[in-house]
């Protein structure tokens, strides 16, 4: 299976615009667009997705039922686990050209 990476996301204003949901994720190289649900999909299929921090970190996309943010239940979403930076996490990587 392949290795998917990420280096820039888009976001939006959840519904009730509290906090920010990200809309699509950029593959790093190509450019391409991929929703959270793609993403998800491609990981259930044997993929593995990883984001790239500007300071050189990586940490794995993993899928989350619905969103962490107290009351939102805006599904399907993706986070990253924590680990020695915050560098690489989804909500903290610059937007998408």
């Amino acid at each position: 299976m392949s290795t998917y990476y990420t280096n820039a996301v888009h976001k939006v204003w959840s519904v009730n615009a509290s906090h920010q949901h990200i809309e699509f994720v950029c593959q790093e190289g190509s450019g391409t667009h991929w929703t959270p649900g793609e993403v998800i999909t491609s990981i259930a299929a044997g993929h593995v997705w990883r984001t790239h921090g500007k300071d050189g970190s990586s940490a794995i996309i993993k899928p989350l039922q619905y969103c962490p943010a107290p009351g939102c239940l805006t599904k399907p979403y993706i986070t990253t686990s924590p680990d020695h930076t915050t560098a690489n996490n989804l909500d903290n990587l610059p937007p998408c050209q």
